[in-house]
């Protein structure tokens, strides 16, 4: 296609294969624009994929959880495609506890001081005199009031996948909350099967993106091709260094929101037992008893037990102990959850182990986190995240939702935004 002079590849290319790159590319297409997308990695889905090699089962190494499924874009487009969602199951089990409603009373107290201290920043927000909304860091309010105290902490760190120091308050109040649901054939299957029939070429990694004066040029490993306009959905990680070379050079305000909406840590430790082996109803979100370090964080984790009923127990870590077993390795970080669920269950229970598998989501070279949390004071960035560079380069991913960050339907939906801007530049 020709425009001003100049014959273009494509209309737009689309940066990325993850849940916003797949929702943007069947957005255009479907808006009659030639399109293709192009994927670093060799499989499609990015932080949401379902391994079934591994284990023999389908195991969710990134996104497990449908969040929020009143407003979850994904849970329709499942349902749609037939697949077995249903809601997760209240099957809590905390460990040391008769009556668990202590620990969740806890949660429930803490999750209700951090909306009503929100709102407050909120209502004396000095942005339009010191250019800096009121905001804090998470622990400045989280303060331990029962021995559960932390354990509940925890509870919120595995949601924003970094320790409460390094989390802004009124970031977290803006999620919207709701019941959850899982996806027996596994999230990242359902997210792959949005995908199906559109233009994606994997294995195909972007160095460059320079603007021309009516289109832009995206340089990769196969070779440059041209658009009219084109989506990034590349990670915060990946963005902030410099993986991808913009010219122009993109804005100090982006460059600054980098430095305050950063890629967190999430992993999971899976663990594959006989059937039995640990005692607890499928599904059952299992937890136990944490203590501080010296920083004042929780040490640990909480186990989600017999997936859908397959006798896969994933051990869920965040924030810098996630880090920490990442380093040791991931025999180290399997020996861990063994041992913890040993000392739940006990020692019998290493007899019934048969695998397992850590992933370390910061060590993968085209994501190099798990999702981005924003920094004490940068909520706000969220949105400088999301805006156009130079016209024509647009960007979408979960760090640019406001109310749906960190999760796979806020990617979509931003996927679908962004797309919704190209449609309405080109016509």
């Amino acid at each position: 296609m020709a425009n001003n002079g100049m014959v273009f590849d494509y209309d737009a290319i689309v940066v990325g294969a993850g849940a916003a790159g797949i929702a943007a590319t069947g957005a255009l297409c479907a808006a009659g624009l030639k399109v293709t997308c192009v994927e670093a990695a060799s499989r499609i889905g990015g932080r949401a994929h379902t391994d079934t090699a591994i284990f023999g089962v389908p195991f969710d190494t990134g996104a497990h959880w449908l969040h929020n499924e009143h407003t979850n874009a994904l849970k329709a487009p499942g349902l749609a495609l037939g697949l077995n969602l249903y809601r997760a199951p209240q099957n809590g089990v905390t460990h040391g506890l008769k009556d668990d409603s202590v620990l969740w009373d806890e949660f429930d107290r803490l999750y209700d001081a951090i909306r009503q201290a929100a709102k407050a920043d909120a209502d004396t927000d000095t942005e339009h005199t010191t250019g800096r909304p009121t905001d804090r860091a998470l622990s400045d309010l989280v303060l331990p009031t029962t021995p559960w105290s932390y354990t509940a902490v925890s509870m919120l760190a595995l949601s924003i996948a970094r320790d409460l120091p390094d989390t802004s308050l009124r970031d977290i109040a803006t999620w919207e909350g709701g019941d959850d649901f899982f996806c027996r054939e596994g999230f990242g299957h359902l997210v792959a099967r949005t995908a199906e029939g559109l233009a994606i070429r994997l294995s195909t990694p972007v160095t460059g993106i320079e603007c021309l004066p009516s289109g832009v040029r995206v340089k990769t490993g196969a070779g440059e091709i041209t658009a009219r306009a084109v989506i990034v959905t590349a990670s915060v990680g990946v963005l902030a260094e410099d993986v991808i070379r913009f010219d122009p050079p993109l804005e100090a305000d982006r460059r600054a929101a980098f430095e305050l909406v950063t890629m967190g840590d999430y992993n999971h430790v899976a663990l594959l037992f006989r059937p039995g082996a640990v005692p607890v109803p499928p599904d059952t979100w299992l937890t136990y008893q944490l203590q501080p370090d010296d920083m004042g964080i929780a040490r640990g984790g909480g186990f989600l037990c017999n997936i859908s009923g397959t006798n896969l127990t994933c051990f869920e870590t965040s924030g810098s102990f996630s880090r920490a077993l990442q380093a040791a390795g991931p025999d180290t970080a399997i020996d861990h959850g063994i041992e913890t669920l040993s000392g739940i269950f006990g020692s019998a229970i290493r007899r019934d182990f048969l695998k397992g598998h850590a992933t370390a989501w910061r060590h993968e070279p085209f994501v190099r986190g798990s999702y981005a949390g924003a920094m004490p004071g940068g909520h706000s960035q969220r949105k400088v995240l999301g805006r156009a560079h130079a016209e024509r380069i647009h960007f979408a991913g979960e760090a640019s939702h406001v109310g749906q960050q960190c999760s796979v339907s806020g990617a979509h939906l931003e996927g679908l935004r962004a797309a919704r801007d190209v449609i309405a530049r080109l016509r």
